[in-house]
């Protein structure tokens, strides 16, 4: 009878741990698609750096229809001329360079490819999808 009861008793634990475990995936996501979208987070934290530098350089906003400087034409440039915050210039998980482009005398893009989609309610500038996405920023008018 007791063998009985351990049997019993060993298989609703193993129940109750598989249940949990399987839970705690489902609620958290497998440890790969964590570890993407934390990628994800500091790809767009690094772009919005990069943002913040380029308004802080160029943007004043008591001078109307004008920058109080041009646009960095580089990234390299830009890091170099950076005073609040330090810029990381590549992709944390590839290795390879953001891209910053100017397009015109107030316009700029930064592109980077993401693993996966944002859709937040907040900041909904930052949205992207999966893949290679870029950003235009007029920094004259500013997101």
């Amino acid at each position: 009878m007791t063998t009985r009861i351990h049997l019993l008793f060993s298989v609703a634990m193993s129940t109750v741990v598989i249940v949990a475990i399987v839970w705690g995936v489902a609620l958290v996501g497998l440890p790969g698609a964590a570890r993407l979208q934390r990628f994800d987070g500091q790809r767009l934290e690094d772009l919005q750096t990069i943002f913040r530098e380029v308004q802080s350089l160029c943007h004043d906003p008591d001078i109307k229809n004008k920058l109080k400087r041009a646009l960095p034409e580089t990234i390299d440039e830009l890091a170099a001329l950076a005073r609040s915050e330090r810029i990381n210039l590549t992709d944390p998980e590839s290795g390879q360079p953001y891209v910053y482009t100017v397009k015109d005398e107030t316009t700029y893009e930064l592109c980077v490819t993401f693993s996966s989609e944002r859709n937040s309610d907040v900041q909904v500038f930052w949205n992207h999808p999966p893949g290679r996405h870029c950003f235009t920023v007029n920094a004259l008018d500013p997101p």
